[in-house]
Parts: C-alpha cells; sequence; structure tokens
C-alpha cells in the first residue's frame, strides 16, 4: 500500500498521515445506556446506535475517527442514511502515516483527505448478503457508488468465497469485521486502505451518491 496517496488522482497528495494516529484514545465506552453490543476487538460496539458513535467508540478506528471527525465526514455518519461504511483500522492508516511522515491532517491535505474517507462511505443498506446476490445477479464483480462519487469495486475470492473489496488500480483489500447492524446502516472494517477513482466495473448501487461538499 505504500505510496497510494501521493500516487492518487487527487492532485498530488502531498506527504501525508500526520496527524491520523489521535494522541487521546477513544473510551471503548462512549456510548452509554445500550445492552445491544457486539465485540470487536475487545470492545463494544453498538447495534442500536448510529454509524458516528460505534466509529467513536471504536479503539481499533481511533484513527479513522480522528481523520473522519477533522474532514467534516463523520458528521454525514449522523444522518439517517442509510449508510453502509468499510471503516480503515489503525495499522494500515498508521503504517501509511510512518512512510508519508506525518502532515495527514494539515490544512493543504484536508479537501484531498476529505474524499479519501468519503471513499469508505456508501449511501444504502448493504450486507454482505445483499452483496453476494449483486455479485450473483451481475455474474462478476460490483460497483458501489462511494460518498465521494467513486466506485468502489467489490468481488469475491475465487478461491475462498470470501468478499473483496478493489480501488481503481487493482489494489484489494479483505474484510476484518462485517455486518455489524447499526441503527443508520451498516459498519464493516476491512484490512487495508484503498484509494478513490474510477475503478474497472460498473457502478450498480441502487440510488446514486448524494453530492458530498
Amino acid at each position: 500500500m505504500r505510496g497510494l496517496l501521493a500516487a492518487s488522482s487527487l492532485g498530488l497528495f502531498a506527504p501525508v498521515l500526520a496527524g491520523c494516529e489521535s494522541t487521546a484514545r477513544q473510551d471503548p465506552f462512549f456510548v452509554r445506556a445500550s445492552t445491544d453490543t457486539y465485540v470487536f476487538d475487545r470492545a463494544p460496539l453498538f447495534r442500536d446506535r448510529p454509524l458516528n458513535e460505534s466509529i467513536l467508540s471504536s479503539l481499533q478506528l481511533a484513527d479513522y475517527a480522528a481523520a473522519m471527525r477533522a474532514t467534516g465526514v463523520l458528521d454525514e455518519l449522523q444522518r439517517p442514511g442509510p449508510y453502509t461504511v468499510f471503516a480503515v483500522p489503525n495499522p494500515p492508516l498508521e503504517a501509511e502515516q510512518t512512510f508519508y511522515r506525518g502532515q495527514l491532517m494539515a490544512p493543504g491535505n484536508l479537501d484531498a483527505l476529505r474524499r479519501v474517507l468519503a471513499f469508505t462511505v456508501v449511501p444504502g443498506r448493504y450486507t454482505t448478503g445483499t452483496l453476494r446476490q449483486m455479485i450473483a445477479k451481475q455474474g462478476g464483480p460490483i460497483g458501489l457508488r462511494t460518498l465521494s462519487g467513486d466506485v468502489l469495486g467489490v468481488s469475491t475470492d475465487p478461491r475462498t468465497g470470501e468478499l473483496l473489496l478493489s480501488d481503481r488500480r487493482g489494489n484489494q483489500s479483505r474484510l476484518w469485521l462485517s455486518d455489524m447492524p447499526q441503527s443508520n446502516g451498516v459498519l464493516f472494517a476491512t484490512q487495508s486502505l484503498l484509494l478513490p477513482g474510477q475503478a474497472p466495473v460498473t457502478p450498480v448501487a441502487s440510488r446514486p451518491a448524494p453530492a458530498f461538499r
């Protein structure tokens, strides 16, 4: 995944990825008064809460939450949606942070970062079952129009049957967490970072992504 952001079509993404790691780690019990929970990497997520609250409450999504908050993308996830979020956990973000020597949330990088993060959000509610049905109907990889306006590829691994996500350059990511229901959508967690851009598949999302500014 090295060099992905610098080589993106976002206009050159100047040395980035500092600031991504928050200095104060989120409290895993940020969301109170809920017993409908799912444990993700030893911390609870809450099925009956909106996506933004679950993202903020997860220690494994602390860097993602900090970047989402800085760019305003997290605010979108307070809305009714529904949205499907393919969140990026700390390890791939911290690996990129080390490579780029920081500066992710420098003012000059926020617009490009905003598009990268919006690429992880798909309007609509898509479970793994729904995605598999769409792939079967399509007879191959599908494309989901993301909040950034770019297309995220989804396919199945022919050897394992696992769902794979892909970006315009053919980079792929497997899923770590799948099908976490939320009050306003579905939460997934990926294993690596993908870039926005035109994916080599035709978008088949049920409705177009709204304009995101």
